[in-house]
Order: structure tokens, then C-alpha cells, then sequence
């Protein structure tokens, strides 16, 4: 009892903190034919040294982060994630699903139709403020892509279009993107971006809360 009366600090509330990013060094897209299970396509992006620049994985890797799919085709996709360097290879996806209301994926095709910019809290679309170009709409210096070349004119598009395809348990559920419908249109080639954003207590189906766990490009060839 003296104890008790003994502390004389005021109540406080102590929130705990929150997550912070999680650590990765490989994304796999695994993509299977809806129609054809037989017909499965792999694309990794590996960086296991950060030394080798942002958005590009190792050297030793580079020809696997490649994308190769069949036109007018729906595949269903699924996105693995992994730190290889702990030994067995941690799978970062498991960590992702288990904290599903905080995390969400977004998908960059480009180059892209402007028709197919759609932003909302139900499309994968980045928002054009947020595109990686390395420059501005306006700036035609060497070093990067303009707004301008991610827009394409008709028919030079690369015609793939991803949706999510898994919802999270927030009220009401919000889409995650671990697993997600790529569908394919006529022949064409380009980039995919996938980013995945950390949005602890903020996540609203919107892009710009919270802060980026990967940001990852693969080339793509649709045949």
C-alpha cells in the first residue's frame, strides 16, 4: 500500500509503435494461364547489393526479370516476396498477408494509353504525380522519361492491364494486390512498375499515405 500511495505520476495512454517497412531483397510475379494451367510465367527482380542503383536488379539476374506472356490472355497472378539474405530465405509475402491492413499494391504499365489512367481507390494505377520519370513532363534532357513518353500515342501502348484480386479485413475490406488478375491485349512490349506501400492506420485504397516497401520494374513482352 505505500508503494502505491508512494507514486504520484499522472495516467498515460502509451500507443504502441508501428511497424516499420519490411526488409526484401527478391519479388517474384508468378503468373498462371486461366485457361491453360500449364502455361505458367515467372518474372524475379533480385537486389541483393543496393549498390547496384535503385529500380534495377543485379547484373546477375537481369535476363529473369523479364515477363513473358501470350496476347489476349487472362492470367492469374500471384506476387512472392523474399529476403534472401537469411538462410532458409525468408518469405517476406507471409509477413505481407498477415498484415494485409496496412499494406497495398500498385501497378505502373508503361508505356500506357492515357485513356487507361484511371485513379481511384479501386484501381492499381499510380497517380501521374507519382510516376517514376526521372524528369519532368516538360524536360527533354537525357538521364530519364518524361510524363510525355509514358503516355502513349495509340497503338504503341503496351496492352496489359492488372486488377487485384484479394481484399483485406478493414470495414470496409480494402484490396491488397498479393494476388491479382493480369490481362493481356494485342501484341505490344514495355515496363511494368510495381510498388508496394506501408500504410499503418492509413490505409484508404489511395496511393499517397504512408511510406514504400518496394518499388521494382520488369520488362514486358506480350506475343
Amino acid at each position: 500500500m505505500l508503494g502505491l500511495w508512494g507514486c504520484s505520476k499522472s495516467p498515460q495512454t502509451v500507443t504502441p509503435a508501428l511497424p516499420g517497412n519490411e526488409f526484401l531483397t527478391t519479388v517474384e510475379l508468378y503468373l498462371q494461364n486461366s485457361t491453360n494451367p500449364a502455361d505458367i510465367q515467372t518474372a524475379v527482380w533480385t537486389q541483393i547489393s543496393p549498390s547496384t542503383g535503385i529500380y534495377q536488379p543485379d547484373s546477375t539476374y537481369v535476363n529473369l526479370a523479364q515477363l513473358n506472356l501470350k496476347a489476349n490472355t487472362t492470367y492469374n497472378g500471384q506476387v512472392y516476396i523474399f529476403d534472401e539474405t537469411k538462410t532458409p530465405w525468408d518469405t517476406v509475402s507471409i509477413e505481407i498477408k498477415q498484415r494485409e491492413n496496412y499494406h497495398l499494391f500498385f501497378f505502373q504499365v508503361s508505356p500506357i494509353a492515357s485513356a487507361n489512367v484511371i485513379i481511384s481507390n479501386t484501381t492499381p494505377n499510380i497517380p501521374m504525380t507519382d510516376w517514376n520519370t526521372g524528369l519532368p513532363a516538360s524536360d527533354t534532357t537525357a538521364g530519364g522519361v518524361s510524363v510525355n513518353e509514358i503516355l502513349s500515342p495509340p497503338g504503341t501502348a503496351l496492352n496489359l492491364t492488372v486488377s487485384r484480386t484479394d481484399m483485406d479485413t478493414n470495414s470496409p475490406p480494402l484490396q491488397i494486390g498479393l494476388t491479382d488478375q493480369f490481362v493481356t491485349g494485342a501484341s505490344s512490349s514495355g515496363i511494368l512498375r510495381v510498388v508496394l506501400r506501408h500504410q499503418p492506420n492509413a490505409k484508404n485504397g489511395t496511393y499517397d499515405p504512408g511510406s514504400t516497401d518496394l518499388d521494382v520494374t520488369y520488362a514486358v513482352s506480350i506475343q
